[in-house]
């Protein structure tokens, strides 16, 4: 992270009394908030960005969304401004107009009417600036801008066409429902996109190998695992759609019997 702010001033943020909480995100989610919905739903989604970057090692980030969630329960936080990052210079007419369009539907009394898309669309430029700034994930970088696309015309403002999300598919070891590293690392992506979609479609499938109703039930077992994961990772369980193909729709044709690792996948899809 080339983060630009340096731990002194982030030692600033209101209700940072210490350095030493700046990691602490159970506490960042957990502190009493006697503010506006807007905060309290602004509180809740920097928290959990600073519980994703956490749990990627990047403790600069982390420190930075723990602080700005404390921040939330004292008052207004401001969405990051492009200055502060080293953002791609081809990147920031995009974001500075994105910004923009953010400040502008506050300005229209988007976080009264809309406490929980103006929280979504904000956290969702933050991790947009972040990735950007990184800029060398850009499957990331997509999901944190699809995320402030959507939440922006969850608030009527439609500043972009909504953005088709894409499908995010994770695959499995062989007769096994255990989620890999990679499954993992992806799955974090999907939870940042199903925060920003009507419905989470999450379908197992299997290869060809071994009994068809055996199949079946690990094909479910595969989607109950990713279901299982993006609810701890801040997506609703009522929107996510658990469902089993065992081996019946396999991404690659092969005979019966055949084992292939290709079709041993779980397809999470966005509505």
């Amino acid at each position: 992270m080339k983060f630009l702010k340096t731990a002194t001033a982030l030692c600033a943020l209101p209700l940072l009394a210490a350095c030493a909480s700046n990691w602490d995100v159970d506490g960042a989610k957990m502190a009493q908030n006697d503010g506006s919905a807007f905060q309290k739903e602004l509180q809740s989604e920097y928290a959990r960005l600073a519980g994703l970057e956490r749990d990627e090692g990047d403790w600069t980030d982390a420190k930075l969304f723990v602080g700005k969630a404390l921040a939330a329960t004292k008052g207004d936080v401001e969405p990051q401004m492009v200055a502060d990052r080293n953002i791609p210079a081809d990147k920031v007419d995009e974001l500075t107009a994105a910004r923009n369009k953010l400040t502008m539907a506050y300005a229209m009394g988007g976080k009264m009417k809309y406490p929980q898309a103006a929280a979504r669309a904000q956290a969702g430029y933050d991790c947009w600036m972040q990735e950007q700034e990184e800029n060398f994930q850009p499957e990331d970088i997509e999901a944190c801008k699809k995320y402030f696309m959507a939440a922006m015309n969850d608030m009527g403002e439609k500043p972009m066409a909504k953005a088709a999300m894409d499908d995010i598919i994770i695959y499995f070891d062989f007769n096994s429902a255990m989620l890999t590293e990679d499954a993992k690392g992806l799955l974090v992506k999907a939870s940042m996109m199903g925060r920003g979609a009507n419905a989470v479609m999450v379908t197992g499938h299997t290869d060809t190998k071994g009994n068809a109703a055996y199949n079946e039930g690990l094909a479910l077992q595969r989607a109950q695992a990713a279901s299982d994961f993006l609810k701890a990772h801040g997506v609703m369980g009522k929107s996510i759609r658990v469902g089993a193909s065992g081996e019946s729709m396999n991404a690659v044709t092969t005979g019966d019997d055949v084992e292939e690792a290709r079709n041993r996948r779980v397809v999470i899809s966005f509505k």
